[in-house]
């Protein structure tokens, strides 16, 4: 019976309650593990940046709210497995945080002035094992890891002054594609394709823009907008695969013009 839940005196022991009962009794919960709840978890976090974008950009907060709940669920699951590995709890996780938080805060709870260099040192005091400064980086999408490469890599100084270098070094990798496109080398091409990846990463990191969430953001926009050319050919009696690609780019003109974009 849900009382048994609902009864529980604070949303946090209803949350745990809430997955034991899971673990015990649901089919489906009783025979997740570690591994097979990954990709469950990485469609969640996807899906909790579309509605934190929601939220900020159309302040429409419930779909937040429902996220971050499915996220939370996540990780009292997480919590729940390791617990029956007998190895913590959910509340060690929670108690793991705050002290961490408070190490990483000494100008909060201490009498420390604030700096960012502080802020990495204790950072890497917790981790005393880590040999190189590009450690502990976990598994991110390919953007999102060549930010945090190029991050790490600043710590020790190894970054450009200014980013009119990093400019420098885009076109200079653009060039360098063009002439393996030339040979008609495909493995170089890759290899070149990467590499102004990487330094487009750079230049935005140096604009304190985040390439990862500026390619999600362009790919929302083209499909809203690519949605909409399908509507439009629809009212229009048409099919968009015969189309020529004139037709199609007036299509996507009027597109992003309906939308404003």
């Amino acid at each position: 019976m849900p009382e048994r839940v609902q009864q529980k005196p604070n949303p946090f022991e209803k949350l745990k309650e809430l997955m034991q009962v899971l673990r015990e009794e649901c089919p489906w919960d009783k025979k997740q593990t570690l591994a097979s709840l990954r990709r469950f978890t990485i469609e969640e976090t996807h899906e909790l940046l579309d509605a934190i974008e929601q939220a900020d950009l159309h302040n429409d907060w419930q779909a937040l709210k429902n996220e971050l709940g499915d996220l939370l669920l996540h990780i009292a699951f997480y919590a729940r497995l390791a617990e029956e590995a007998g190895t913590f709890t959910l509340d060690d996780v929670v108690d793991g945080l705050v002290e961490k938080m408070i190490h990483r805060h000494p100008h909060v709870f201490g009498d420390a002035e604030h700096d960012h260099a502080q802020w990495e040192r204790l950072k890497a005091d917790e981790h005393p094992e880590r040999r190189s400064v590009l450690d502990g980086i976990p598994s991110l999408p390919a953007l999102a890891m060549s930010r945090k490469l190029q991050q790490r890599a600043a710590r020790v100084g190894f970054d450009w002054p200014n980013n009119e270098g990093v400019l420098e070094k885009l076109h200079e990798e653009i060039q360098e594609l063009q002439q393996a496109c030339a040979k008609g080398d495909r493995q170089d091409m890759e290899q070149e394709l990467g590499d102004i990846l990487f330094a487009l990463v750079n230049w935005a990191r140096k604009e304190d823009l985040d390439a990862e969430l500026a390619l999600m953001a362009s790919n929302r926009k083209f499909i809203r907008r690519f949605r909409l050319m399908e509507r439009m050919a629809r009212e229009n009696e048409q099919n968009l695969s015969a189309l020529d690609l004139e037709e199609l780019e007036r299509y996507y003109r009027q597109a992003k013009q309906a939308l404003d974009e």
